[in-house]
């Protein structure tokens, strides 16, 4: 399944570039996300908890950043795995470009992130995939949970750390279902059908 979104960081494209691809920075602004060890630069171990009601999926994996380019401002990140109560599992690959983006004026320069993700999702969660709109609104809903902790971390002056905490599966549920009844349809672009 491939999903479609993008964020905006108020940030030169250049500095957003150091900031996205700096692991142990961004990965506490994602909801239920959290680094458990770094193997390299480039090789991280983690968890990601997500909550559907009264279903709670641990999943723990790896994430490898397998390419970045400055020049072009685009990175890759190939990262899989299991749920730890042996439920299946998933498997992505995420490419971000960034961009130009007008929307500070002069003054504030900022960059349009674009990001494309090629999701797979094996075991008995591969259900989910089979409601692959859900699955889009969720990702919606995570990509501006993730962009506005991402701004709250850029512009706190203590440089206290950031949690997200956990995933509330139901709220994330929720928050996708009006955003379709809203604007009348899928607000993710999903290019393929295929799980």
């Amino acid at each position: 399944m491939i999903l479609t979104n993008e964020f905006l960081v108020a940030l030169p494209k250049d500095a957003a570039m150091q900031v996205l691809t700096d692991v142990p920075l961004i990965a506490p602004c994602l909801p239920g996300v959290s680094v458990t060890e770094a193997e390299a630069d480039t090789k991280y171990a983690g968890e990601a908890t997500v909550r559907l009601g009264p279903v709670k999926l641990t999943f723990s994996g790896r994430a490898e950043i397998t390419e970045i380019d400055h020049t072009a401002h685009t990175a890759s990140v190939r990262a899989n795995g299991a749920d730890k109560k042996g439920r299946g599992g998933a498997e992505a690959t995420v490419t971000f470009q960034l961009k130009d983006d007008d929307a500070g004026g002069e003054d504030a320069p900022a960059t349009r992130v674009l990001v494309r993700t090629d999701l797979a999702l094996n075991g008995s969660i591969a259900q989910y995939g089979r409601a692959s709109g859900l699955i889009e609104g969720v990702a919606q809903e995570l990509t501006k949970e993730f962009a506005a902790n991402l701004a709250t971390v850029l512009t706190a002056e203590d440089g206290s750390a950031f949690d997200a905490g956990e995933i509330s599966g139901l709220k994330l549920l929720v928050k996708a279902g009006i955003g379709r009844l809203k604007f009348g349809g899928d607000k993710a672009k999903n290019e393929t059908g295929a799980v």
